[in-house]
């Protein structure tokens, strides 16, 4: 059995300081820790070769992974042609010996979740009084990316819904967007709200169609979580459908497997009812 993978999420750690109002973290029942250098090597072992993504996060704040600048040299070494990328909050006290470790260690994209303009509405949409540290460790990286022009920062916007709007007034975020492009951050993305699996209810579930796990996209991405479970999607935030474990199984016997077989066939014949998550879901649809 041959495996491609357009993409590859490592979940280097799922710990996370921050409580954003979006995020179902207070759902979270699985066990908070950091994916160790052995297991991530073993993840790297799964695979002779990759050249698409691959993001090292899960559901939680990368930066707080001491080894996350030796994880990416290790991907730069052993996948030469990947590119590297971590989501982040910048919301992180690290040396400036760190910061600079990290701009040069091989990244090609930073993408920061930066929802709140000024402190309070920092603090109203991410739940914690870190405005002040996250900008300036953000004019710290751009400073540095001068010297590393591979590099892509990426600053989000805030996600689109109908009913839910950002907390910042109109000119601040004017201002605020021309201050973030004169630090040179190249591309900045709007996303929708989404439900997070079965984490929300911010939209109606996209029951009646078929998700991009069978026909496309999701099915070309690999999903590790820090302790090596290997789930089907990002959404599944508690690791709830667990395809498998790479301490005890191939990638080949995990795909073969029954959990796998099993989740692909209640997709097929839209029959949810065991996969909460996937019932709440909302995302990564066709008719």
């Amino acid at each position: 059995m041959e495996l491609c993978f357009s993409e590859i999420r490592i979940e280097n750690t799922n710990r996370c300081a921050y409580r954003c109002f979006f995020c179902p973290r207070e759902e979270l029942t699985r066990p908070k820790g950091t994916m160790s250098v052995e297991d991530f090597k073993l993840v790297l072992e799964t695979l002779d070769s990759h050249t698409g993504i691959v993001d090292l996060h899960g559901f939680g704040e990368p930066l707080l992974d001491s080894d996350l600048v030796t994880k990416i040299r290790m991907v730069s070494r052993t996948w030469p042609n990947a590119r590297s990328r971590i989501y982040t909050t910048l919301g992180v006290t690290l040396s400036n010996d760190t910061w600079e470790q990290l701009a040069f260690s091989g990244i090609r994209e930073i993408e920061v979740s930066f929802y709140g303009f000024t402190p309070n509405a920092y603090r109203e949409v991410h739940g914690v009084h870190r405005f002040d540290l996250a900008l300036d460790n953000l004019t710290r990286l751009c400073r540095l990316k001068k010297g590393v022009p591979e590099l892509d920062i990426v600053m989000r916007a805030f996600p689109t819904h109908s009913q839910i709007t950002p907390p910042n007034p109109h000119e601040i975020a004017v201002e605020f967007w021309k201050r973030v492009q004169e630090l040179g951050v190249g591309v900045i993305r709007e996303r929708d709200l989404h439900n997070f699996g079965s984490g929300r209810l911010y939209n109606l579930p996209g029951r009646g169609k078929t998700c991009s796990i069978i026909w496309g996209y999701r099915k070309r991405i690999l999903q590790v979580t820090w302790d090596l479970k290997v789930i089907p999607c990002c959404f599944d935030f508690d690791a709830s459908m667990i395809l498998g474990d790479l301490r005890t199984s191939t990638l080949e016997q995990i795909f073969m497997g029954s959990p796998y077989t099993n989740f692909i066939e209640a997709h097929v014949n839209d029959n949810l009812s065991s996969l909460p998550v996937c019932a709440g879901c909302e995302r990564c649809f066709k008719p």
